[in-house]
């Protein structure tokens, strides 16, 4: 058995951790050097890329209902909790081909944690001032060379930055069965819950002028918008191959219960402080719940010429439940955002929840060539079959059904010029779902029905040396833009294109020196007759036309050393601040520095890191697409230390 212990300590207030999930706590884990380009990839709680889970040129792929488990379709009510996935990676662009059925978004790749062949047990008890207390306990059983068991559970209290605390827990367990090389089978199952988690404010200015700037960590919320819900994923993944025949299937079920949901809008609000109006928005007694899944049926056919064909067959469907509506708006009047303005609790009164039903099928088929060293191919053609239906509560209102059958395809390639340069392009078209309607809006949480999008790029990789590859390719992404108009009613104002140049390099620069930096260049505009009768700008909402990321990890002596330095440096443009493209919050860098020391703990390996977060204390400020403010994190500090044994 090799249990894995790791203690940290955070110094703005104090955290020690023993353990984490196991990927993340290895002495030898680095995502600066395990990361193949800059795109976006997540191991346990560090993250580095240019994009993310909730933001791929632009657009979230998880709004767009992009998630896969292990390759595999999957329709998320919450997202997967900590002890049930490991990490994630960003699927686009050249990371994308070779990926059956892709989308135009991008995909969210989960990859869970699972026991491997040897047993691990590890436990975490953190302590932090602006941050989270946690205590988590994970253990992974090789039952034997083929099956394994992992179990993890986890209770946290939380300070937030923005003042306010909440309480959190998370279960996690899976069972494995590996009957064969390259075998798979796998049942697992999360659930977790936030309580006592009080609504943070958000700040809607008036036309032309920026929210001042306020003190970070002082609540200005209310103490009776605490938050209660609960969220469970759980599903069965089976991975068979059978000769040049291979069967991939898997089944999902996601559910979120919400209790009790606050949000508080500060709108109107003034450089001086002032808000106009304060409305606390009470919803609960919501029940979103998914089942979705997919079975592919894949055949590999090699042939002369070193050409390997694959036909994949694939269906996926979902089914997706949820309740919205029924809230109370609490007006409190005119306020401040520059100092507490504590309000009695009113009695609340949520009405019945209107309903909204989702079915989907979708019949696949793909191919895939390999040519060795010379080109891919990769081609998909689908079928899906959409029906919407949401029920409304207020008889005054029809139900609304949508019936859509659009044919869903792909075509995209790759053609080594030389032994370093490849060039790559492709064009995708899907049916992917819109935003659902923000707090702010009139009809808040309605959801329009799915909509068709489309996605073209063009690049080159070019290996610069053997472990160093620059990656640079344009893009242009086509969708419906919804959003709120000047009624704040959320419905379709246009259309929006976002086109953009994404350059990254990656690999060794030296021995013992590793980059990973990226830049995105983005030019999004929406179009329509809102835009030509002056009613909208053409910028969307909480855009961005340039992020800019640069990390490095050196280690002394040629990667010998026992010390490393990180360093990490994430530059954003300006970001469009509201409708009328009259706001625009600053351009902002955050610097992260921290440094890992390697040494023996008696017979054990250990890493001890020291960290420092927003090392310059950067103030900026965050704009949803909505047009809602809120800060950026302070710095932070920390100290770790990770033993395997």
């Amino acid at each position: 058995m090799r249990p894995c212990l790791a203690v940290s300590a955070t110094i703005v207030g104090c955290s020690v951790v023993f353990g984490a999930p196991a990927l993340a706590q290895r002495t030898n884990d680095n995502i600066v050097t395990s990361s193949g380009d800059a795109f976006g990839r997540a191991i346990g709680s560090e993250r580095i890329g240019l994009y993310s889970v909730e933001d791929v040129r632009g657009f979230s792929p998880i709004e767009a209902g992009n998630a896969r488990i292990e390759g595999l379709y999957f329709v998320q009510a919450d997202r997967p909790g900590a002890r049930t996935v490991e990490g994630s990676a960003i699927r686009v662009g050249i990371s994308a081909q070779g990926y059956p059925f892709p989308a135009p978004t991008g995909i969210v790749d989960y990859r869970l944690t699972l026991p491997g062949r040897e047993s691990s047990l590890s436990s975490t008890f953190s302590v932090s001032a602006q941050g989270p207390s946690f205590l988590n306990s994970e253990a992974k059983l090789a039952v034997s060379d083929t099956v394994g068991l992992y179990g993890g559970a986890g209770r946290g209290w939380v300070n937030r930055a923005e003042g306010g605390h909440h309480r959190i827990f998370i279960l996690g367990s899976a069972a494995v069965w590996r009957p064969r090389e390259g075998a798979l089978i796998t049942v697992f199952g999360g659930y977790g819950g936030v309580d006592a988690e009080e609504a943070i404010p958000i700040l809607f200015p008036v036309s032309g002028s920026l929210p001042p700037r306020i003190k970070r960590g002082k609540f200005l919320g209310q103490p009776w918008t605490d938050r209660r819900s609960r969220a469970s994923t759980s599903g069965l993944v089976v991975k068979l191959p059978f000769g040049d025949w291979r069967v991939e299937g898997g089944l999902f079920d996601s559910r979120r219960k919400a209790k009790a949901v606050f949000a508080d809008l500060f709108t109107g609000v003034r450089a001086d402080g002032s808000v106009g109006n304060r409305t606390v928005i009470a919803d609960g007694n919501n029940d979103d719940h998914s089942v979705s899944g997919e079975l592919k049926l894949a055949r590999r056919i090699a042939t002369t010429g070193r050409l390997l064909h694959t036909l994949t067959a694939s269906a996926r469907g979902r089914t997706f439940d949820r309740d919205f509506g029924g809230v109370q708006r609490i007006a409190l009047g005119a306020s401040s955002v520059l100092k507490a303005d504590f309000r009695p609790r009113p009695a609340i009164a949520l009405g019945p929840e209107d309903r909204d039903r989702v079915r989907q099928l979708t019949l696949g088929l793909a191919y895939d060539l390999k040519w060795a060293d010379i080109a891919t191919l990769d081609v998909s053609l689908s079928r899906a079959r959409y029906r919407k239906t949401v029920d409304f509560v207020n008889p005054a209102l029809a139900t609304l059904r949508t019936i859509d059958n659009p044919w869903l395809g792909n075509i995209a390639g790759s053609v080594n010029l030389s032994k370093t340069l490849t060039v790559y392009g492709g064009y995708v078209r899907g049916l992917e779902e819109a935003v659902i309607a923000p707090d702010i809006a009139v009809n808040r949480n309605e959801s329009p029905p799915a909509i068709r999008t489309s996605q073209r790029d063009l690049g080159v990789r070019y290996a610069i040396t053997p472990r160093l590859t620059f990656v640079g390719g344009v893009f242009s992404v086509r969708k419906p833009y919804f959003n709120v108009d000047d009624q704040l009613r959320f419905r379709q104002l246009g259309n929006i294109t976002n086109k953009g140049i994404e350059l990254s390099l990656s690999g060794a620069v030296r021995p013992g020196l590793t980059l990973v930096a990226g830049t995105l260049f983005l030019d999004p505009r929406v179009s329509g007759s809102d835009v030509e009768a002056g009613r909208i700008g053409s910028r969307p909402v909480g855009s961005v036309t340039r992020r800019t990321i640069l990390n490095m990890d050196w280690r002394l002596k040629g990667g010998k050393s026992p010390w490393s330095f990180d360093f990490a440096l994430e530059s954003l443009s300006s970001r469009t601040g509201n409708a009328a493209n009259n706001i625009a919050a600053p351009p902002r860098e955050t610097l992260n520095l921290s440094t890992r020391y390697r040494f023996a703990l008696g017979k054990n390996k250990a890493v001890l890191r020291a960290q420092v977060l927003n090392v310059t204390n950067d103030y900026g400020w965050q704009v949803s697409q909505s047009g809602g403010f809120t800060y950026s994190n302070p710095r932070n500090f920390s100290l770790e230390l990770v033993v395997d044994l």
